[in-house]
């Protein structure tokens, strides 16, 4: 019996012998799942330049639904568009504070610049020296005459990358504002398509699923605003002990950085550093490091996905996978969506009932009903 639901069983044989044997048709269903799920991971990954604003704008939109909602309610009939401009006026702000608050950390930086421009000078020597000998050692090439171009030319290229980087990313926002706001307009419209496409029963499961979605992304972003605060403050309490400046600048930009996994931590723990080394010399710098670096791996992967996954009801093991498959797929848009994009597809896979083992699987509770408890509506 159990040969026919396994792929590969125990059978007797004539002489009562205990053999192998394999379920031809249960291995090859499980490799048309292995292939089907190849299939999905290329497509996802080819369609990433479509897929990234499209899951961006659904993110925000689930994110002030409620604003709209509440504002649509309160006003009359003819003025319902106030309450989707409403929301992405929201979004805006919140923006703008973000974009304000790295200006003013980069004012109040390139204003220390000058001042500690013959030590970093004097650093960028030693570590140019320092290179170019590990060069001549293990490469045969001295790199003499050119340490001071060399470096140029590095720092140019890397300003040049930044600002396409930076470029790039502004269009794509501006594409997932404009998707978003038309989201929240179109959304009652195609409610309505729903329930005359699928009927009733189905819509009503398509919108607690995705009433689900929402409610989790909101309380992820809840979580993630309560990790940035404690990093923040770690991040000021650990530079306090060897009177670096501009202390609560530095918590206040862990705090903002927080919001984009991975590469928000290096930027994070970038800047104080260099003032540590511009202040301190190396010895300060190593240590201010290796602290930043303690918060930031304990915030990071530990602390972070086991709160991340207790509010969320996905394993901490899962969370921390989804980042690394998620910044394969789609790079650093992808360990932004990471997280939003397990939940959503584990409170999919709970909603379809072939597929609600698959969810069970990626959960972190021990009992099924539990876990379908957390993936409906409150």
């Amino acid at each position: 019996m159990g040969g026919e639901r396994t792929a590969l069983a125990q059978r007797e044989d004539a002489d009562g012998n205990r053999r192998w044997s394999i379920d031809r048709r249960t291995l090859g269903l499980w490799l048309l799942g292995l292939l089907a799920a190849l299939a999905v991971l290329w497509g996802l990954g080819a369609a990433a330049p479509v897929l990234i604003p499209l899951a961006g704008a659904f993110f925000v939109a689930v994110a002030v639904a409620p604003i709209g909602r509440w504002v649509r309610d309160r006003v009359p009939p003819r003025l319902a568009l106030l309450g989707p401009l409403a929301a992405m006026l929201t979004v805006l702000l919140v923006l703008a504070v973000f974009a304000g608050g790295l200006w003013f950390i980069g004012q109040r930086v390139a204003g220390e610049v000058p001042r500690h421009a013959e030590e970093l000078q004097r650093l960028w020597g030693q570590a140019s020296g320092w290179i170019d000998g590990l060069r001549e050692r293990f490469l045969g090439d001295s790199g003499s005459g050119d340490s001071g171009g060399g470096g140029a030319e590095a720092l140019s290229g890397l300003v040049a990358s930044v600002l396409a980087a930076a470029r790039e990313a502004v269009s794509t926002l501006v594409i997932v504002l404009f998707l978003a706001l038309l989201m929240l307009v179109e959304a009652p419209v195609w409610r309505e398509k729903i329930v005359k496409t699928l009927g009733p029963e189905r819509c009503a499961t398509t919108v607690t699923a995705v009433t689900a979605i929402a409610q989790q992304f909101r309380r992820f972003l809840l979580v993630s605003t309560t990790l940035g605060l404690i990093t923040g403050a770690l991040y000021i309490g650990w530079l306090s002990l060897f009177g670096i400046d501009f202390l609560f600048l530095w918590g206040f930009l862990a705090f903002l950085l927080n919001y984009i996994p991975v590469i928000g931590s290096v930027g994070a723990a970038t800047l104080p550093v260099l003032m540590a080394l511009a202040q301190g010399g190396s010895t300060t710098a190593l240590m201010v490091a290796g602290g930043l670096l303690v918060i930031e791996q304990v915030m990071g992967n530990f602390i972070g996905p086991r709160l991340e996954g207790k509010q969320l009801a996905i394993s901490p093991l899962v969370i921390v996978s989804s980042l690394l498959l998620w910044s394969w797929l789609w790079g650093a848009a992808g360990t932004v969506l990471a997280v939003p994009m397990t939940v959503l597809i584990a409170i999919a896979l709970s909603h379809i009932d072939a597929l609600r083992p698959f969810a069970f699987v990626l959960s972190d509770k021990s009992d099924r009903r539990r876990f379908e408890a957390r993936t409906r509506p409150e």
